[in-house]
This record gives C-alpha cells, sequence and structure tokens, in this order.
C-alpha cells in the first residue's frame, strides 16, 4: 500500500470528496456525519485504501489550501503579512490577522476546523474498518490523526475528541480541555513509535516524524497545559536525540534544497506533505506573492495577483552575508528568467521587468522595495517577496505542486540546543548544534559561529510601530513609530536564528508564543511590530472556536477572551 503514495495518497480524491462535504468551503456540513458513500465498500480493502489517501489528501489541503494553515499561522507573526493592496484589494481577514484582531467569523480558522476535522475523520473511518493485524497502516492512521490533533491543540486547545465514526445517531462530539487533547496526542504517539516504520517512505510517517511530533508537544507543554517546569523539555529532549543519533539524516548542502518542488532523496527531511503535479497542485503560494509580472522573473506563466511581503522590520535582522536572506525574499530590481541550454532557467538572471504601477524607484521597472506604508494600505512594488518555495518556471506550475516540509533535520538540532539551553546544561554543545546549521549560509565560519553569549542574549528585531501614512506610492514623509527593541527577550539570540533558520515555515507563531520577555509575557502579545501593538491579554495565543462549529454542536463552549456564537 504505500508504494503508492503519488498515485493513491494523494490523488484519488482530489476534491473535496464523498460526503463529508458538498464543496471544498462548505462549512456548513455536519462533520462529525456518517462518512460512508454509496460506491464504498467497507469491506473492501481497495477502498478502505481509497479512504487513507483522502486521509492525507485533507492532511494536505489543511496546510496548503488558500485559507490553510500556512496563512493562519504566519500572518499573525512578525516575519510576514498580506497588507491591503491599494488598488488591488485583498480582504480584512488578513488585516485583522496581522492587527491580532480576529473573532469567531475569522475565515481561516473556520476553512482549517473543518480540513482538521475532514481529516481526522476518515483517518476514525479506516481504523474502525481496517484489521488489527494491519499494524503498519493502522499506525499510520494513528499517526496522522495525532498530527491534525496536535495542530487543533495548537490553534484552538479546547476541541471535540472523537475516535471512531461508530456512534449511536443523533450523537454529537464533546467539547474536552486541551490537556485531555494533549494526553491523547501524547498516548497515541507514544503507542505507535516503536511498530511504525523506520524506513523513509515520502510522504508517510515513521519513527522519527513521530518523535518529532512528539518533541513538539513536549517542548510546547508550559503553553499548553499552562505548567511551568522543566519536564517537558527533558522529554524533547529524548525524542529528538533519537532523531539525530538512530534517524541517518543529514543536512542539506544548501539552504534551498530543503523547499524544491520535489524533495525525494534530499537528507534533511524527516516528514513532508507531497506535492504532485497530477493529482496535488493546491499549494498556491506564488498567488498571495508575486505581482504577474513578478512571475516572469522565474519564467512561470502561473497566475499571481500580489498580495503578500516581508515586514520590513524582520528583514532588517538579518546578516547582509547570511544567504538565507536572498534565499528566503526576492528584493530590489528584479529580471527575466535566463532559459539554460539544458531547459532549465536561471531565476532573475536576465533584463529589467519592465512595470511602472507605483513606480517609487521611477525606472519603470518591477523593483521591490523593503518599506511598507502600512497594512491598511501598501502600493504594488511596496515588500520584499517571499520565494523560498520553488517557483517552477517553464510553465503555469509555480508553488502549486511543491512539497511542503514539516519536519526537518535542522528542526531537530535547534529543539535540542534549545533544551540544553533552557535546562542550563551543556550549552556549548548548543550553541555548537545552531553553529552547524549556520554553516551553510554563511561564507566564513567567523561569522556562522554563534556562542553561548549570543544566543542568551536580547533580540536584534527593532520591535515596536513601524509605519507611514499611505499618502503616495513615492511618499515616505510621515513615518509613525515606537521603539521598544529586543534587549528583554529571554533566549533573544537563539530566537533569532530560530526566526532566519525557519522563517515562514510555519514555525514562528508557536515560537513566538514560547518565547518570554522580562515581564513574564511572551514576544507574541508583549511586542508590537510594524502596526500590530502590544497588549497585556494573552487569549490571542489561541484562535476562537468558528461560529459555524458552535451553531452546529451547541454544547461546545468559546474560548476565553471571545464571545460567542449562541
Amino acid at each position: 500500500m504505500k508504494k503508492l503514495i503519488k498515485n493513491i495518497l494523494l490523488g484519488m480524491f482530489v476534491g473535496c470528496g464523498m460526503s463529508v462535504a458538498t464543496s471544498c468551503t462548505d462549512l456548513d456540513e455536519t462533520l462529525y456525519s456518517d462518512l460512508n458513500d454509496t460506491n464504498i465498500d467497507l469491506t473492501n480493502p481497495d477502498d478502505i485504501q481509497l479512504l487513507e489517501g483522502q486521509a492525507i489528501a485533507q492532511y494536505r489541503y489543511l496546510h496548503t489550501s488558500w485559507f490553510g494553515l500556512f496563512h493562519q499561522l504566519e500572518i499573525c507573526t512578525d516575519q510576514y503579512m498580506v497588507p491591503l493592496r491599494i488598488g488591488i484589494g485583498w480582504g480584512d481577514v488578513y488585516v485583522n490577522g496581522h492587527k491580532h484582531n480576529w473573532d469567531y467569523n475569522f475565515g481561516l480558522s473556520e476553512n482549517n476546523w473543518g480540513y482538521a476535522y475532514n481529516c481526522i475523520n476518515y483517518c476514525n473511518l479506516v481504523l474502525d474498518n481496517l484489521p488489527e493485524d494491519n499494524v503498519e497502516d493502522r499506525a499510520q492512521m494513528r499517526f496522522f490523526r495525532a498530527l491534525t490533533y496536535y495542530h487543533l491543540l495548537d490553534l484552538f486547545r479546547n476541541i471535540p475528541l472523537q475516535t471512531t465514526m461508530n456512534n449511536p445517531e443523533g450523537y454529537v462530539p464533546e467539547q474536552v480541555s486541551g490537556e485531555e487533547i494533549y494526553n491523547f496526542c501524547v498516548s497515541e504517539l507514544n503507542d505507535i513509535k516503536d511498530v511504525i516504520t523506520t524506513d523513509y517512505i515520502h510522504g508517510w510517517g515513521n519513527k522519527y516524524a513521530v518523535c518529532m511530533a512528539l518533541a513538539k508537544l513536549y517542548l510546547n507543554k508550559n503553553v499548553y497545559l499552562g505548567t511551568n517546569d522543566n519536564q517537558g523539555y527533558e522529554d524533547a529532549l529524548a525524542e529528538v536525540e533519537t532523531v539525530l543519533t538512530e534517524g541517518g539524516f543529514e543536512l542539506a548542502p544548501n539552504y534551498k534544497d530543503n523547499f524544491r518542488e520535489n524533495l525525494e532523496g534530499n537528507p534533511e527531511i524527516i516528514f513532508c506533505v507531497p506535492g504532485d503535479r497530477t493529482h496535488a497542485i493546491n499549494f498556491n503560494l506564488m498567488t498571495y506573492v508575486m505581482p504577474q509580472a513578478g512571475m516572469e522573473a522565474y519564467a512561470s506563466t502561473a497566475t499571481a495577483t500580489n498580495g503578500s511581503c516581508a515586514i520590513p522590520q524582520f528583514i532588517d535582522t538579518y546578516s547582509a552575508n547570511d544567504k538565507r536572506l536572498a534565499d528566503t525574499w526576492a528584493m530590489d530590481l528584479q529580471h527575466y528568467a535566463v532559459e539554460n541550454a539544458d531547459g532549465t532557467y536561471t531565476p532573475n538572471a536576465g533584463d529589467p521587468i519592465p512595470f511602472d504601477a507605483d513606480d517609487w524607484s521611477g525606472t519603470g521597472y518591477l523593483n521591490y522595495n523593503k518599506n511598507v506604508h502600512s497594512i491598511d494600505g501598501a502600493y504594488q512594488q511596496e515588500g520584499y517577496r517571499l520565494h523560498k518555495y520553488e517557483i517552477v518556471g517553464g510553465g503555469n506550475w509555480g508553488t502549486t505542486s511543491d512539497d511542503l516540509v514539516i519536519f526537518r533535520l535542522a528542526d531537530a538540532m535547534f529543539i535540542k540546543a534549545e533544551c540544553l539551553l533552557r535546562l542550563g546544561r551543556d550549552e556549548q554543545t548548543a550553541a555548537d548544534l545552531v553553529t552547524e546549521v549556520r554553516k551553510r549560509s554563511f561564507e566564513s565560519l567567523a561569522e556562522a559561529t554563534r556562542t553561548v553569549a549570543d544566543l542568551k542574549g536580547g533580540s536584534v528585531y527593532a520591535y515596536g510601530h513601524s509605519e507611514y501614512e499611505p499618502i503616495a506610492y513615492n511618499d515616505w514623509s510621515n513615518y509613525i513609530s515606537t521603539y521598544e527593541g529586543g534587549d528583554d527577550i529571554e533566549l533573544g539570540g537563539l530566537f533569532d536564528d530560530l526566526g532566519w533558520e525557519f522563517a515562514c515555515e510555519e514555525h514562528r507563531r508557536q515560537d513566538m508564543i514560547r518565547f518570554k520577555m522580562a515581564d513574564g509575557r511572551n514576544v507574541f502579545n508583549g511586542k508590537s511590530y510594524f502596526c500590530k501593538d502590544a497588549v497585556t491579554t494573552d487569549h490571542w495565543n489561541i484562535f476562537p472556536i468558528p461560529e459555524s462549529v458552535m451553531r452546529t454542536n451547541t454544547t461546545i463552549e468559546q474560548n476565553p477572551g471571545y464571545t460567542g456564537a449562541k
């Protein structure tokens, strides 16, 4: 069954599929209803195999759909935003996401709740009907189910827990505490860790992916459970030690290798969600990121509508000699891609690309300005653009078929470093691990090297409110700013390194919530950045339960700090 990952697990149900929902965005359907369909035979192993494929397809949709997890996790951070583009549009959901001003109608929450429970329900349906002696496939479904519950825990905390579809008529799942969800995930992952395969099979879980999921849970235990002890760091350290000593993974030679269209054979990848040009082409990141003319820098004809960009304050944190800056962000004057003799393309290597809209540079060419006026009004050439994920040239693929990495070796190394620093032992080992990851992104060892003092010092991020009054594309005279800095962030140097290494990998929100300031607030709430202002409340750590969910299941209580839908 595992050999069919490209053809079945990603492809047999490329739409929303079956009776779980009538369309990809129809979340009014009762998600916990019977998923059986008239053309599915639950006694037929081939049909069960197709249901496994749909479970994993839903997991991919969760991350890469238009209103997917990628954007819900990224647009609220200090790295990435989708401003209101003057003359183009983009909706309030993105502005509210940046300002931390969402409510129970937040569209991204609604979409991701739906995809997550679709995945969980397909996993449950398979597990209800898969023979007990099929140990490996049962372990895979339990892995994807636990991983999805982990994402829901991270987003919402207090959610319904359902582990079977064999329920009486009229059943509605009961909401349980975040602690119960946490314990379920930990128990499930520990139960399968020693029975799931140790082999790397592209798109499937294995022992080391299970260890990484456990490490993530343990690393954030104090956040999830409201505790304040070191046991989670001890447990996370044990899990990544298994990955580092047994897994056989190696850092990829080049940082950019981890974000290619096809990650098969990459030695750093522990677990990813595969894309495919035939069966799974829904990662439309380039549409958010680039103006249409900007796609010509990559020889791509994929649709792009000019939306998201980097937060300038984050760009200013990079060392000028850090290769990850250019590997992650498209900057300044843009040039046509050049076709090579072998049919491949070299991006941004030809003549400048004409573009006269909002021509701030006065050149008549497309020129990405690092500065952005405001989240409430940004002109078309403002902001550096995310091109970390491969924009495939020679056609209209763009990023749509890119594999999406979930866990990679560098993450395991950073988790070990963080745990050691928080536990106050083997601190030089922690510094050595961070340095080892940095080596591939700097020409000199001296620049790559991070000391214990560096990692335990403050952040270099110049936090504070920072925007311009959006008067005209070439008017930067009315600057509105405050300064908070980052000296008061505990382990601020490590926090910075996490930001540079894992920018726009669904990583930053979790890190911002876990890392604290000297006054006890976390960075996510306690710091201002761009047009988002610091607050003293912490209910923004989780999202509200979506309105549609509360109207469907009236037993659900709204999360603290938010109004309900009843």
